[in-house]
């Protein structure tokens, strides 16, 4: 997990707000493979992260509790009202409630919900980028009234949100990510700018089809919302 204190945040003109960046590589689905590399390929863009990390599994088969660099929810929760820019790397998944969720450390037992998220007071949001398999999705039983993760983040302050809206490949997800992290400092001096994020996602994503045109459901699952 990359994150800020307010004051480092909060200074926004002079250099890149601190991101808050999760990264979480284990859980129930498996490793993600790519995930250690997609934090190595945005940390160029960012300004003195802090990381949230899963630990490795114990060779002896013993558990130890959760350490304050782990990726626990309770974690989490705590570090976003201080955060600017919010990135995970983890699994996602919608159970069709409604209550989509990110698979962080504790997911089985303390899930990072969309009704966890609402009850947090952010206090100087700009991005979160949730590089997860379908947390654009809102599942099927109140389809024309569903709210997905994406859309959470936003009504909790994010103004500008990237998600997925299927599950999303590894390795493509380091590339896209990569490439639109470098997109919101085109301009030249260096600073990230999240309000960049709707027009640096499709020219991310157009970027990968002249790459590699096939097959389209690589790349077009990712999706902006926000201003």
């Amino acid at each position: 997990m990359l994150c800020a204190t307010r004051a480092a945040a909060g200074a926004v003109r002079r250099q890149l707000p601190v991101p808050d960046r999760l990264h979480a590589h284990h859980s129930r689905r498996g490793p993600l493979r790519w995930a250690p590399e997609e934090v190595r390929r945005i940390r160029p863009f960012l300004h003195c992260p802090m990381q949230l990390a899963e630990p490795d599994p114990p060779t002896d088969g013993t558990l130890s509790p959760p350490s304050t660099d782990t990726p626990t929810t309770a974690a989490v929760l705590a570090r976003l009202p201080r955060s600017a820019v919010a990135h995970f790397a983890c699994h996602g998944s919608n159970d069709h409630t409604n209550q989509g969720m990110l698979h962080l450390h504790d997911h089985a037992t303390a899930p990072l919900t969309i009704s966890a998220l609402a009850q947090t007071d952010l206090a100087q949001p700009r991005l979160a980028y949730l590089s997860a398999c379908g947390t654009a999705n809102p599942g099927t039983n109140l389809i024309d009234q569903a709210l997905h993760l994406t859309g959470a983040f936003q009504l909790a302050g994010f103004p500008q949100v990237v998600g997925a809206l299927w599950p999303i490949d590894d390795r493509q997800a380091a590339v896209v990510t990569e490439s639109f992290y470098s997109r919101l400092t085109a301009d030249g001096s260096g600073r990230l700018d999240p309000d960049q994020a709707a027009s640096a996602l499709p020219d991310t994503v157009r970027a990968a089809r002249d790459r590699c045109p096939a097959p389209p459901s690589l790349r077009a699952g990712h999706l902006h919302t926000g201003a």
